[in-house]
């Protein structure tokens, strides 16, 4: 089973195509799990809509903005699939995302997170030329993503048995997507695919994160990282004997 997570935050008009991008590749069993973060533009509204005619949908919000680590946070708590995809609301994935995806994980046992390369579009859909992975540098490495992340969440899928380790989601981190890689590469196997399987809208409301911030709140961030991951040390090494004793089963 799959879970799509996508949350959500006045996503008004590029929802209604990052939705139909998703659900035209879920099978009856899949679930689309919504998460609103208080928003008062008819996402909401709309999407409680669709969710009428599509039991695949399901929708949780908060009524007022609580910020994106607590949304993620409920959103991923609702997950059932054995295998979860995070979502951006103003994206839109390829039509074979998800069978890629799957494919790699039944190929691959002892694979824990993927995350994969997106081709970056304007406001109105058009290609500019770049994509996400040579934009950024993406490629493994713990201390790398540590100086200068390279995940991003919108194109992570991973195995739900990360939850575990992941949840709660410490609102001491900078953003979820650097958590969650960093802790999965220490935890066992992640893997950069330079496939591109979703189209990464940038436009007016989300330009800030593309744009790199100051010294100064870089290093605040990096400090509150390394607290909330040095306090998940023990969490890890748990995990990793619980991994291996699962593998030698198989």
């Amino acid at each position: 089973m799959n879970s799509v997570v996508l949350t959500a935050y006045n996503g008004m008009p590029y929802i209604k195509e990052q939705l139909e991008s998703i659900l035209c590749q879920l099978s009856p069993e899949d679930e689309l799990i919504v998460s609103d973060n208080g928003s008062d533009d008819g996402t909401l509204e709309y999407v409680r809509l669709i969710a009428k005619s599509d039991k695949r949908i399901r929708v949780v919000y908060f009524t007022e903005s609580r910020g994106v680590i607590p949304n993620i946070s409920q959103a991923l708590g609702y997950a059932r699939g054995d295998l979860i995809f995070l979502s951006d609301q103003d994206d839109v994935w390829s039509d074979r995302k998800i069978r890629y995806c799957r494919g790699r994980f039944s190929k691959e046992p002892s694979l824990l997170l993927l995350q994969n390369n997106a081709e970056i579009i304007d406001a109105n859909g058009k290609p500019i030329g770049q994509d996400f992975f040579s934009l950024r540098g993406c490629r493994k490495g713990v201390i790398k993503n540590f100086i200068r992340n390279s995940w991003q969440g919108c194109n992570m899928v991973f195995r739900r048995e990360i939850l575990a380790l992941v949840l709660p989601i410490s609102e001491r981190v900078p953003m979820h997507d650097v958590w969650i890689g960093i802790l999965a590469e220490k935890a066992g196997q992640v893997d950069f695919d330079s496939t591109i399987l979703a189209c990464y809208r940038r436009h007016a409301d989300n330009q800030s994160a593309m744009h790199r911030s100051s010294i100064r709140k870089i290093i605040q961030w990096r400090f509150r990282l390394a607290q909330a991951l040095i306090m998940k040390r023990k969490d890890i090494r748990r995990f990793r004997k619980e991994i291996t004793s699962l593998d030698s089963l198989h």
